[in-house]
Order: C-alpha cells, then sequence, then structure tokens
C-alpha cells in the first residue's frame, strides 16, 4: 500500500538534475490580500511540469502530514488492532510520499507552505478533508473504542479529501511523476477507505452470515489472497504465508521477504507478484514481474525488473493483466515476458471471469475489459474490490459500502453478505474471503 523507494530514487534524480527554463506561478488566491495568497512562485522546473503539479504538492504535504498525527494518535489510544495496523501503513505509505514532495519542491525551487499558508495561497482549491482543530482535539482526547470508531470516520473524510486532491492533478496537472503519485493515492486510500468502512461495522440487511477465522500467528498487512482448497495463500509485506482455514494457522511459504503489493494466480500453475525487495534480496527496486511455478517456494524474474511496481494483477493461463501507477493496463501473452499496453485508469482490483477481464474502480464503478480493446466497458455497478472462482464458476465483488455480491454469469447479482473488515479478497464457487493480516471472514453464496 505504500510509495517505495523507486519513486524516492527517482525523486533524488530529479533533484539531481540541474534544470533549465524559469516558469513563474502565480498562486491562487482565496481572494484575500495576505502575502501568501499574492505570492509568485518562481520554479526551476522541468518542462513537464506547471503550476497544478505544484499547488498539489504544496496542498498534499500538510494533508499528508496530518493523517500522520492522527495516525501516530492511534498507536496509544486505539483498542482494535486492525485500528492500529492500519494507522501504522498509513504513516508508513505518507511519510515517503511527504519527502518524495517535498523534493519536487526543492527540485522545482517552489516553497514548501504550512496548512495556513497552504490555504491562504490555494484557498479557492480547498484542501478537502483536513479536520479543524477541534476535530484533532477530540480524536487526541478519545480512548478505546470511541477512539476507533472517531479514527475510523476521521480518517475516510480526510481520505476522500485527498482521493478528490488526486484526482484534479491528473485533470490538470501534467507532469507524468506527480500524476503517478496521484494514481498511487487514489487506489491506496479507496482501499483504506474501504477498510474503515468494513471497521465501522454497519448493518446489513439481507446478508448472510458469514465465520472469522483467526490467524495465528498475525501477518503483516496483506496485498493479495489465492483459494488453495482449504487454505489460502497470501502475498504480504514480507513474502507468501499459507493460511489454513481449519485452524488460522499461518505458515511462511519459501524464503523471499518481498512486500508484494501485487499478488494472484493459479496453484496449479504460475503464481505472479510484483513490488518492492524485502530483507535479504539483491533484486533492483521495484520487482517488476515476479513469477513461481513450486507454489511460491521460488521465485524468478519474468520482466521489467527495475521499471514497474504492479498493484494489481490477474492470470488466465499464459494471459496475464496487469496495473502499475504509470497509467496503462498492460496485458502479455506469453507468461509475462513481454506486454502490450492498454487503456488508461485507476483499478482497485482485477478479476479474469468468462474470458474477460472485470475491474473495480471507485469513481467508475464496475468496468469489463476484452484484452485487446481500445477502450474499457462500463456496467453501472459500484465496486472497490473483484475475485473470481478459479474454475470460472463465480465472480464476486465487494462494494464501498462492504457489501458482498456474487453472479454465476456476470448479469445477475446477489448481494450475499457484508465483510467486518478487509484487506485481500479471494473467492471459490461458494466462498468468498475478506483476509485480513489477523483473519479471514468466509461469506458464503
Amino acid at each position: 500500500m505504500t510509495t517505495r523507494l523507486t519513486m524516492l530514487r527517482r525523486a533524488s534524480l530529479l533533484g539531481a538534475l540541474l534544470l533549465t527554463g524559469s516558469v513563474a506561478l502565480v498562486a491562487c488566491s482565496s481572494g484575500d490580500s495576505t502575502p501568501a495568497s499574492e505570492q509568485e512562485i518562481t520554479t526551476e522546473a522541468q518542462p513537464s511540469a506547471n503550476f497544478a503539479d505544484v499547488m498539489f504538492a504544496q496542498m498534499m504535504i500538510p494533508h499528508h502530514e496530518q493523517a500522520v498525527t492522527m495516525a501516530d494518535l492511534a498507536d496509544t489510544r486505539a483498542s482494535d488492532p486492525l485500528i492500529i495496523e492500519l494507522a501504522r501503513e498509513i504513516k508508513g505509505a505518507q511519510d515517503p510520499e511527504i519527502a518524495l514532495m517535498s523534493s519536487w519542491l526543492d527540485a522545482w525551487g517552489a516553497e514548501r507552505l504550512s496548512s495556513e499558508d497552504a490555504l491562504g495561497a490555494h484557498g479557492s482549491h480547498g484542501m478537502a478533508g483536513m479536520l479543524s482543530d477541534q476535530q484533532i482535539q477530540a480524536l487526541s482526547q478519545a480512548q478505546g473504542d470511541a477512539f476507533d470508531t472517531l479514527f475510523a470516520r476521521s480518517m475516510i473524510e480526510h481520505h476522500e479529501g485527498a482521493v478528490q486532491m488526486a484526482r484534479d492533478v491528473l485533470a490538470t496537472g501534467s507532469d507524468p511523476e506527480v500524476a503517478s503519485l496521484a494514481r498511487e493515492i487514489i487506489v491506496t486510500q479507496e482501499k483504506e477507505i474501504l477498510q474503515l468502512q468494513a471497521l465501522l461495522g454497519t448493518e446489513a440487511t439481507g446478508a448472510g452470515a458469514s465465520t472469522v477465522v483467526p490467524v495465528t500467528p498475525a501477518l503483516d498487512h496483506v496485498h493479495g489472497a489465492i483459494v488453495d482448497g482449504e487454505t489460502i495463500v497470501v502475498g504480504t509485506h514480507d513474502g507468501v504465508h499459507r493460511i489454513s482455514l481449519a485452524t488460522g494457522e499461518s505458515d511462511r511459504v519459501g524464503s523471499a521477504q518481498d512486500d508484494f503489493m501485487g499478488f494472484t494466480g493459479q496453484m496449479s500453475g504460475t503464481l505472479v507478484a510484483s513490488g518492492h525487495p524485502g530483507t535479504g534480496s539483491d533484486l533492483p527496486n521495484p520487482l517488476g514481474l515476479l513469477a513461481s511455478q513450486d507454489g511460491g517456494a521460488t521465485w524468478e524474474s519474468r520482466s521489467l525488473l527495475g521499471e514497474v511496481d504492479f498493484h494489481g494483477l490477474t492470470v488466465q493461463g499464459d494471459e496475464i493483466v496487469g496495473w502499475d501507477t504509470r497509467g496503462p493496463l498492460q496485458w502479455s501473452t506469453d507468461g509475462g515476458v513481454t506486454w502490450t499496453a492498454g487503456p488508461s485508469l485507476t483499478p482497485t482490483g482485477l478479476a479474469w471471469f468468462s474470458d474477460t477481464v472485470w475491474l473495480a474502480t471507485p469513481d467508475q464503478g464496475l468496468l469489463t475489459w476484452r484484452p485487446g480493446d481500445a477502450d474499457v466497458v462500463a456496467m453501472d455497478i459500484p465496486a472497490v474490490l473483484v475475485s473470481a472462482a478459479a474454475d470460472g464458476s463465480a465472480l464476486w465483488r465487494v462494494d464501498m459500502d462492504g457489501t458482498v455480491h456474487r453472479t454465476d454469469d456476470g448479469s445477475t447479482w446477489q448481494e450475499v453478505g457484508r465483510v467486518t473488515s478487509i484487506e485481500a479478497f479471494a473467492a471459490d464457487g461458494d466462498r468468498a474471503f475478506a483476509v485480513t493480516s489477523r483473519g479471514i471472514e468466509i461469506i458464503r453464496g
């Protein structure tokens, strides 16, 4: 879920450039005559960076800093272990992103602004989702269950603001590195909003009962999950683990401790993964596409090593579709050796079903794409996560309100339950699994 060293390395290269061509940028005024709102910002910028890119960094840094402040409070005030873990994930993601955006401002010759100055300079655009001092104080005074609820609600509001800011810069900015970060913020924070919504535990109507299997020992954050009979195989921050559905016992698979941001495949065939090198790895960052033919025990590089971090992957035989923060879907017909670019979008989930790739997107809902087509098809259905049975018998989706739906034909959906916590989503023909580092919730269709 994090923006990792690949982006920081790019930032250091950017900062090392001696750029020519000074660009004068006048900050947007909030309507008053404060110095911050009238100041002229002169940047030593790449030709691809425009005012919208500078404004995004100047606003998103204090926005992220407030999220980190909120996350720090959870360490001593939260009672739910999943809240504590998610808060640490948020801090772990946003601290490096603050450093990255700060390096951009340095390279552009633009000023880093406080939250007050950012509001003054760019007030007409707003910093959506920022909590007031009174809201932060209320959060700092809460404890236990009361803190958990207030934190979840406050962070949802905060994340929704960040997502809107990211969408704005995608529409108006011009720098590809800024766009890459904006896409990552959208995908990461939309998934975290779903987790927070689920943790609020809203009652569902017409939803079936679910069973929760505690995971022991608890794992690091889960990014992807695959059903293998009566076990769930997961890709996490520190490699691959197998979890028994009967006992919840988790065991490491293989010795790799890489951070698998993308993880999927077919247990009877090929597993694929992507992300960042972990402890003991000598691979460059990012990992490109890795493949395993022995259930995740060992991994080999297939392509794009040091170039691409796929945040979403889906597999059908030798065909692979992946998405990374550069924007377009990538399609391979030879097991991930060579790739063809498809349409650009920001999916939070991918699944292959009925020879079609189904894509969950928070802004456009559920989309379908037949690899090779020029564009996607909108289904007018909300979805944040999707998963398909390996035998092709069922497709499942999770909506932003946490409801779980199942279809066996791609057109008629039945609501079958609601998740109460989720990090990754997997399914077989008659069961869906909302997986976290501490438990597996089983929803029966």
